[in-house]
């Protein structure tokens, strides 16, 4: 069965689409066929995978319902070569995506669009991840409804780790149903060793709030993101032997095992 990720967290810059650009890539490398949808405003995971000049982009089927979903799928373009098993639909940068929500308000069925398009392409995929924008939006709602899965990146500081509960409590609104009732993983983000305080509040409060949702894998802050984020490629393709490298992999692993 396909598990559709929606990548999410209400607070900004706490490497949502590192972790899906990263993420999408490991879990191809290790056979995956994974597809990526991106709904964040700033176009950045289309910009990764080398699809921002594309003929279609996800508004084309939101805003048809008619519109074939297949015709806005492309391969991933990782350093230079089209992916086998990794494909994305691209979003815009800007205000399209912001006209494409606001487009969408006045549509029949607005927040299922998403969901009701993905029947037709989920079943040749094992993994579909979406990444998402901080705020409220009718885009940010069809991630929700689509979704058999959350993926919460965050750091360990107040505003991040509210981020996470705000967005946890809209999902429960939107979906109707209780917490314990949502599959998600919290991922440890960008987390500095170096910043004790910090450190020690984080781990504490996740023991605390959500200790079997979350990662065992952390994601440590360092150079190589960005780096990565600079020549727009998957962290193991600018250096696959540094350790930072294996971070996206092991949490790969980790989510495939705990499928």
């Amino acid at each position: 069965m396909t598990r559709i990720c929606m990548i999410g967290c209400r607070k900004g810059g706490v490497t949502k689409t590192t972790t899906t650009v990263n993420l999408a890539y490991e879990l191809s490398k290790l056979g995956k066929k994974v597809l990526v949808i991106d709904f964040d405003g700033q176009g950045d995971t289309t910009k990764y995978y080398g699809q921002d000049d594309s003929e279609f982009y996800i508004g084309d089927a939101l805003i048809d319902r008619k519109f074939d979903l297949a015709k806005a799928i492309y391969p991933a373009i990782v350093n230079g070569i089209e992916q086998d098993n990794l494909h994305i639909i691209p979003g815009r940068r800007g205000d399209i995506m912001t006209k494409l929500d606001m487009d969408m308000i006045s549509l029949p069925r607005r927040e299922e669009r998403l969901k009701l398009h993905l029947e037709k392409v989920a079943p040749s995929y094992d993994f579909i991840l979406i990444d998402t924008t901080p705020g409220t939006s009718v885009l940010g709602l069809n991630a929700v409804m689509a979704a058999t899965e959350y993926i919460f990146p965050t750091e360990f500081k107040e505003h991040s780790l509210d981020g996470v509960e705000t967005l946890l409590e809209h999902i429960q609104d939107v979906r109707f149903i209780e917490e314990d009732e949502i599959k998600f993983i919290v991922v440890p983000s960008k987390i500095s060793r170096t910043a004790k305080r910090a450190l020690a509040y984080g781990k504490e409060y996740l023991a605390e709030r959500w200790p079997r949702n979350t990662s065992k894998t952390v994601i440590w802050e360092r150079s190589l993101f960005t780096e990565a984020e600079f020549e727009h490629e998957p962290a193991s393709v600018i250096k696959a032997g540094h350790v930072a490298a294996s971070y996206y992999k092991d949490l790969a692993k980790e989510l495939i095992k705990n499928g």
